[in-house]
């Protein structure tokens, strides 16, 4: 059996379908840079991934963790925005990530993966709550 097999399939079930077309919720948050960024405030076009977090080479993954849809992936997830980083900056859109992560963690997980994008720390989830 492949190493991801056994993982659930992701279905989009339309839970985030709402959020289409909403204003960015007015928060501050620390990012990797070691200043706080309010995302409403920038004026240029941005993709921004929320993740639930990034695993760390040694440590391991919370018990049950492969079986959350979604769950399993974030470390790729970032490892192919930062691929495709240089084609989004020719489109003039910039990329972010952002979990519920401290900004430390978010600091080492940047570092190792040579993420050219900053990361933003929702660790007491004001964005989420917004």
């Amino acid at each position: 059996m492949a190493a991801l097999e056994y993982l659930p399939v992701l279905v989009n079930d339309g839970t985030c379908n709402h959020l289409i077309g909403q204003r960015m919720p007015n928060s501050s948050l620390p990012g990797t840079c070691g200043q706080f960024i309010d995302l409403r405030k920038i004026k240029y076009r941005f993709v921004i991934y929320c993740y639930p977090m990034t695993g760390q080479p040694g440590t391991n993954l919370p018990e049950g963790w492969e079986q959350i849809l979604g769950a399993r992936g974030c470390t790729p997830q970032a490892c192919s925005f930062h691929h495709l980083f240089h084609e989004l900056q020719l489109l003039n859109t910039a990329v972010f990530g952002l979990s519920t992560q401290t900004t430390a963690y978010q600091q080492e997980a940047k570092a190792r993966l040579h993420l050219p994008f900053e990361l933003f720390s929702d660790e007491h989830q004001q964005f989420t709550a917004a």
